[in-house]
């Protein structure tokens, strides 16, 4: 029991606040040669433009730590409570 709350804590309080980092840090520095020419062409929308993008990459690394930590999160595997047929070979 303490092993499944333990899992969760450290799953919120470490994995996603790190991959959702990373994600965004790896996004960042992949956009960041393209950034400087869509300025160019910008001209009067490059302040809203560039918090845009950043909002964007915000978004993508959270949606990809949430994607993550979801596929990290234990759950519990419960044995199926259908009555068995009777005559089966389960039992043996």
């Amino acid at each position: 029991m303490y092993g499944a709350i333990l899992a969760k804590v450290i799953i919120v309080l470490v994995a996603f606040p790190v991959i959702g980092h990373a994600t965004f840090t790896i996004l960042t520095l992949l956009l960041s040669p393209v950034l400087p020419s869509v300025m160019a062409l910008a001209a009067n929308w490059s302040e809203p433009l560039g918090k845009a993008m950043t909002a964007a990459t915000l978004l993508v690394a959270a949606a990809t730590s949430f994607g993550v930590c979801r596929r990290l999160w234990p759950t519990v595997i419960a044995r199926a409570s259908v009555p068995e047929a009777p005559g089966s070979l389960s039992r043996l």
